[in-house]
Formats: structure tokens, sequence, C-alpha cells
């Protein structure tokens, strides 16, 4: 009788008691649903109406800020050109006055500043403040966007000679269009909040009285039939007026009364079905994790051992190399000025660069050794059994390999390689960061070579990646 439960649960009553459960009605959940519909599209709709109103203003206080060139550069350039700074002082000060001007710096041609007013920040990102003695004071960022705009600072003699002699730059933040559609915000969501709950209070009568009483009656319907009383019950009738879709609901489920003994017999057979089948898919999951077992260790793009396999391999390689006392070098490379392909050629040629990469290592490794793509265009090679001398012959013979070959659509590529050897007690963290290390060092002078790290350094500082 699970249909049966299921309908009680959707009419709301209790299937064991009969008795009803008014918070669980259908209408209420209906007019909440609707509502709850509503209130998402009318939220949706206000948040757009304040966007557009926020990037008008916001606009518009950008044309204010591109609209000052006009204004104040002909006296800003006469004032730099005869070095009077209480002019251009004045002229600074007159420019904060402006609501959408934050702050005004004006630099020679060298780049010095020459004056400044207000707030702005330096090249560095720091926010500094002009006091009234014109010390600079740091000062805290807005919660707005801070933007600014430069303009050039040129003097024309009377021949017609350019002379650059600086430019200015007007700071402003967009908290300030805020500020100026604040109003229309409140008005915007005061409408919207009246609206909402006008819509509520009629969606509350019109679906109480239309649709809530109709599934009373045939939620007490159904509370009063089980599997006993089935055959023998009434058919349901709507007493409403009237002809809907909750009196097509009722014949429908009078239908339903009569089917429902037929169909426990089926359903006893599509349960032998189901157990059949759900032998099959037993034997066809645990084929589907093996492969997924072989996926999780696999690089989708290479096939080569993914990051995870060669952490993995990394580990058990490291804490074999320390029991038997064996060296284990450690190999890190990469495609130089990788990023120029995928920007020049695009991600697909990038990838095909790759997969060619890594045909060509794959292809010029030992056997006994481990590679794997390590994360991006980086590739890891794990050496057991190789000291320091042995594992940078490996890596130059790797880049000469590379050198020499034409990698599709791109042609001949260069590559750098890192080369570390595991010391006594040094942590695989250790080792990778160091065979990092080198491979920086390769990108740093001048890239299509192979490094090696001396050894481990504990006082060492780990210089910042640069680009490939």
């Amino acid at each position: 009788m699970a249909v049966l439960r299921y309908l009680r649960g959707i009419f709301g009553s209790d299937g064991n008691s009969g008795a009803p459960l008014r918070d669980r009605a259908l209408a209420g959940r209906l007019m909440r649903v609707m509502f709850g519909c509503y209130v998402v599209v009318a939220v949706g709709l206000t948040a757009v109406q304040m966007l557009v109103a926020y990037q008008a203003a916001s606009q518009r206080l950008q044309d204010d800020v591109d609209s000052l060139q006009r204004t104040f550069s002909p006296g800003i350039e006469d004032a730099m050109w005869r070095y009077n700074t209480e002019v251009l002082r004045g002229i600074l000060a007159g420019m904060r006055e402006v609501p959408a001007v934050v702050g005004v710096e004006v630099r020679d041609e060298a780049g010095q500043r020459v004056q400044a007013i207000g707030t702005f920040s330096d090249d560095s990102g720091k926010i500094w403040h002009v006091g009234r003695n014109e010390e600079l004071q740091p000062a805290s960022r807005s919660f707005g966007t801070a933007f600014s705009r430069t303009f050039p600072v040129v003097h024309t003699d009377e021949n017609g000679r350019l002379y650059p002699i600086g430019s200015w730059t007007v700071h402003s933040d967009d908290s300030i269009a805020i500020e100026q559609v604040k109003n229309t915000l409140y008005v915007i969501l005061i409408n919207s909040a009246v609206k909402s709950l006008m819509l509520w209070f009629i969606f509350y009568l019109v679906i109480r009285t239309m649709v809530g009483r109709p599934l009373a009656q045939i939620r007490d319907y159904l509370a009063r039939i089980d599997a006993d009383t089935l055959a023998a019950a009434p058919p349901l009738t709507i007493e409403a007026g009237g002809r809907n879709e909750l009196h097509a609901l009722a014949g429908a489920l009078n239908t339903m009364r009569d089917r429902l003994r037929r169909s426990f017999e089926e359903n006893a057979a599509l349960m032998r079905d189901l157990r059949e089948m759900n032998a099959t898919l037993q034997d066809r999951i645990a084929e589907r994790t093996r492969d997924l077992e072989t996926l999780a260790h696999t690089d989708l793009l290479t096939g080569l051992f993914n990051r995870r396999k060669l952490d993995e391999a990394l580990a058990e390689t490291a804490e074999h190399a320390t029991e038997s006392g064996a060296p284990l070098s450690l190999i890190l490379g990469d495609v130089d000025n990788f990023k120029s392909v995928n920007d020049r050629y695009g991600h697909k040629v990038g990838d095909q660069v790759l997969i060619a990469f890594a045909a060509l290592l794959r292809d010029a490794v030992r056997p006994s050794d481990t590679l794997g793509r390590w994360g991006g265009e980086e590739f890891m090679l794990l050496c057991p059994a190789a000291d320091l001398a042995t594992a940078t012959a490996i890596a130059e013979r790797l880049r000469v390999r590379v050198e020499g070959t034409a990698l599709p659509e791109v042609g001949p590529r260069t590559c750098s390689f890192g080369v570390a050897t595991l010391a006594p007690g040094e942590s695989t963290d250790s080792l990778v960061a160091r065979a990092d290390a080198a491979l920086y060092r390769c990108k740093r002078n001048g890239r299509n070579r192979v490094e090696a790290s001396p050894g481990p350094r504990p006082d060492a500082v780990m210089p910042e990646r640069g680009a490939a």
C-alpha cells in the first residue's frame, strides 16, 4: 500500500491514524511554493533593477571623472609650466570639491609626485591621505572599488612644439555611486516588499478557497481506505461546484482503486526481476570499480600516472631507498614558455604539445623509473638507484631529445629540468621542493638547461615560483 501512503502524505493525512495534518496540507504547501517562486523572481528582478541603477550611477561617475580633463587640464598645464605651486594647489583643492573625486596627485615628467590632495593609492597599492600640512598619512581602504584616470600634461609653445611636463591622476571610488543611488535603492526595496505582502495575501485567499477545501475531501477519503477496505470503499465525489482538474483527479483515484489489487501480483513479479537485475548490476559495478581504480591513478590527457599516483610512488620509493641505502633521484621538468603556446595557438594545441612531450619522456626513460604528470605542464620522473650525476645525465638526455624533436603545430621547443637526490633523513616534501627550486633556477638562468640541487639546506629560503 505504498501508493496510498504516498497519496496520504501528499494530501496531508497520517497513514497510521488517519488524522488530518493541517500543517502538511497540500494547499498550504502549494501556496508556499508559489509564493516562494514569486519571491525568488521578485528578488531576482529587484536585484537586476538595483544593479542597473548602480551601473548607471557608476557609469555617470566614471564619465564625471573623465570630463575633469577638459575642465582642469589647461590650468594644471599652465601652473606646472610656470612652476606656480600655489595655483596648482588651488586647482587641486577645487577638484577635491567635486563629488566624484576622492584624491588627485600630480607628477612631473620623471614620475615624481609634485602635488597631491585627498586620498590616493601609490604604485605598491598602499592607501595614503594628504593631511593639512601636506604630509602623507596611511589610510584604510573603503568598502568600494577604487579606480583612477591618468591624464598627460603637455605644454604647447607659440611655435606649436609639444613639451611633455608630467601627468595628473584623479582617484575615485565606486562607493560614491552607491551613495548617489541610495534613495533610489530604498524605494525599489520598499516597493518590492509591499508587492510581495499583497500578493501573499491574495495567494492565501485564492488557494484556500479554490484548492484547499477540495483537497481536504480527497485527504479525508484517502485516510479512510486501506488494503482491507479498498474494494468496498465508495467512489470519491468532490462536492465543490464546477468541473476542474480536482474532479478529474477524483475520477483518476477511483480508477486507481480498481487497479491497485491487480498491481499487487505484478509488483511481486517485478521484485523477482529486480533481484535478478541487482545481481547483474553488482557484477557491472565491480567491473566499473576496477576501471575507476585505474582511472584514479592515470592522467586523462597524457596517459601517464597522475599526481595522486606519483605521491604514492614517491613515498614507496623513498621508504625503500631509506631502508636499502640505495640512492633515489627526482627530476621535475616542463616545456619552456608553455604559456605562450596556449596564448598563441590555443589550449587544444597546448594539449597536443603536452601529449607529445609526455610521449618523448615515456619512450626515453628507464624501465625502473616512474614517470607521471605532476600538474599543469610539469612532469615528474622518479629514478631509483640513480645518484645525482646519473639523474642529471638522464635529464640532459631528455632535454636533448625534446630539443631535437618537432612538436605538433609548434615545431621544436626547449625544456628545462630540475634534479635532486634524496639525502639521509630528508623528507619527500623537501626533495620535491629542491627539485622544484632547481627547475626555477633553469627558468631564471635562461631555460633549456638542467640544474641539479647539491643538497638540502635547512637555513635556505625557497624563492617564489615565477612564470614558466
